[in-house]
């Protein structure tokens, strides 16, 4: 039977693009779908998703008077919009995907007496799910180990999977494949030049399949300490190695220039910007991924069966990006590095012993396969059939 059902979302991508996946697989098996998120939901949506989106007002929870008069006044009016919205079309789920954003619509759901599915993306139950967990119908889980979750509440979960988009699904059946010169001598040599390619004469048609490319994302925020850190890391690779790599690198709008530079000082080929379009592209033709642990992105890279170098944000609430990470690096499936450890020695390390064994890369590319769940979007529909 169809059903009427609310998808809410925000605040970050880790948050957002499992819900709209998620819309997108419901709406396209007939169900009726309203998206409701703030304004950075708006920047994930493309036009030729046709989601139904709407803005609900919301804000963190901030201590200090400026803050909470701000979280006040915006979840007052998200609750209020929310529940008409509620009165108006009378869903028969609101699913809620975490974060701050959720939480008008979830309240206005308490008030209505709707239905709530929670889904909670990260290895660590979040704070707003953890409020609403007494009034959820269900509560989905990305990892079949999260922590966090109150012994009363553990009867209500389901452990689904994180919705992955239909682009990076389509990966999952391709193999791992390194490029033919793959087997790499690595000597230290400080010599300098210039062999860089600029992101204005990029066209990923056009580049040699030999190169060993490897993909920079610090999430959708960016990560200054890969800009940081990085481009040195590399510095005294032989200039035959440095021939053989590319890297893709997104970070900060304000750090692209200094960025590039960086790279161009160590004579690499390198690919900065602020923002990457075609992202599966990125992922498909990379041959190692550099990265945060958010864990709408490790399971898409897990999917993609990519070897990982994941590094948490050490300030993640709850220190969801290390648990995240954490049990990829248990089950083999990266290499894991905290922000302590992340500097340019340790860094240099790991990546000439990656590039003279890849064998390791083929087992951190299996075992990151044997990870994937490509049907969480299947299984969190069962729940509403």
């Amino acid at each position: 039977m169809l059903k009427k059902i609310f998808i809410s979302s925000g605040g970050t991508g880790g948050h957002i693009i499992p819900a709209i996946s998620f819309a997108k697989f419901l709406q396209n098996q007939g169900h009726k779908i309203w998206f409701y998120g703030d304004i950075k939901s708006k920047n994930f949506i493309k036009n030729s998703d046709n989601l139904n989106y709407n803005l609900i007002p919301s804000a963190q929870f901030v201590k200090n008077l400026i803050g909470l008069i701000n979280f006040f006044l915006k979840t007052n009016f998200g609750f209020i919009k929310s529940l008409f919205e509620i009165i108006k079309y009378r869903p028969d789920y609101i699913i809620a995907f975490g974060g701050y954003s959720t939480f008008p619509m979830l309240l206005a759901g308490i008030f209505s007496n709707s239905k709530i599915i929670l889904h909670e993306q990260n290895a660590h139950f979040g704070k707003v799910n953890r409020l609403f967990a007494k009034y959820a119908y269900k509560i989905c889980l990305s990892f079949e180990k999260t922590d966090g979750i109150k012994e009363i509440f553990k009867s209500k979960t389901v452990f689904t999977g994180n919705p992955i988009r239909d682009e990076i699904i389509a990966l999952n059946s391709k193999s791992y494949v390194l490029p033919k010169n793959e087997n790499f001598t690595i000597k230290t040599d400080n010599k300098f030049g210039y062999d860089v390619l600029l992101n204005s004469d990029f066209n990923i048609e056009s580049i040699s399949k030999k190169y060993f490319k490897i993909l920079v994302i610090g999430g959708s925020g960016g990560a200054k300490i890969f800009s940081d850190i990085l481009p040195k890391a590399f510095y005294n690779f032989s200039e035959n190695i440095k021939e053989q790599i590319q890297i893709f690198q997104q970070c900060r709008v304000e750090l692209v220039e200094s960025t590039f530079d960086q790279y161009k000082s160590f004579n690499l080929n390198i690919v900065v910007d602020s923002y990457f379009e075609d992202m599966s592209n990125l992922i498909d033709e990379c041959h190692l991924v550099i990265a945060r642990a958010g864990s709408s992105s490790i399971f898409e890279f897990c999917c993609a069966k990519k070897p990982m170098i994941l590094v948490p944000f050490a300030n993640s609430a709850d220190d969801h990006q290390l648990k995240n990470a954490s049990y990829l690096n248990q089950n083999g499936a990266c290499i894991m590095i905290k922000e302590s450890d992340f500097n340019i020695k340790n860094v240099n390390e790991i990546l000439n012993n990656l590039l003279n064994n890849t064998n390791i890369l083929l087992e951190l590319s299996k075992n990151a396969g044997n990870l994937a769940l490509i049907n969480a979007n299947n299984n969190i529909s069962k729940i509403i059939n």
